[in-house]
């Protein structure tokens, strides 16, 4: 009983030291950032053949990180980055691959859609990788807090591509 009444009473002083309720809920307006199920990997093929040797290059979106400040607006910058290697029957230095950027409300609409575009210069042994950043505003946080905004990132593909990355 002791042991549990100084316990008790070292919780309630470190409590009482931090100022501030332990029960406070700080709820973030800003948005929650996610790459889209299939359509964070890219493999390209030279010609109408699908096996590895018909490999031009393999692209990736990945190491995504997020900087939020929120004020009278909410000013979102992610970053993150496309990495790619070459396959069998890549020719040349470098690829241009587009990809999406887009903001969602409320889960299911879109509020906008950018596509951009980066260059991916490969290396000798045939790996390259770009760091991107991308800035969004809510401007207003009435606005931010009327509506849940998430950030989609994307390659931008034709159906053909999808297809291939759903069977793999």
């Amino acid at each position: 009983m002791s042991v549990r009444f100084v316990f008790l009473a070292a919780l309630t002083l470190m409590l009482a030291a931090c100022n501030r309720s332990p029960l406070e809920v700080v709820v973030s307006r800003c948005p929650a950032v996610a790459i889209v199920g299939d359509m964070g990997t890219l493999t390209r093929f030279k010609g109408e053949g699908r096996t590895t040797d018909d490999v031009q290059y393999t692209a990736s979106i990945m190491d995504v990180t997020t900087e939020c400040a929120e004020g009278e607006s909410v000013q979102n910058t992610v970053t993150f980055y496309v990495g790619g290697n070459t396959g069998p029957a890549f020719a040349g230095r470098e690829v241009t691959i587009p990809y999406f950027v887009a903001v969602l409300k409320d889960n299911s609409q879109i509020v906008s859609k950018e596509i951009y575009d980066v260059t991916l210069r490969f290396d000798r042994d045939g790996f390259a990788r770009s760091r991107e950043v991308v800035r969004q505003l809510v401007p207003t946080i009435e606005q931010a807090r009327r509506y849940n905004y998430e950030v989609l990132l994307g390659f931008q593909m034709d159906a053909q591509d999808v297809v291939y990355n759903m069977e793999r």
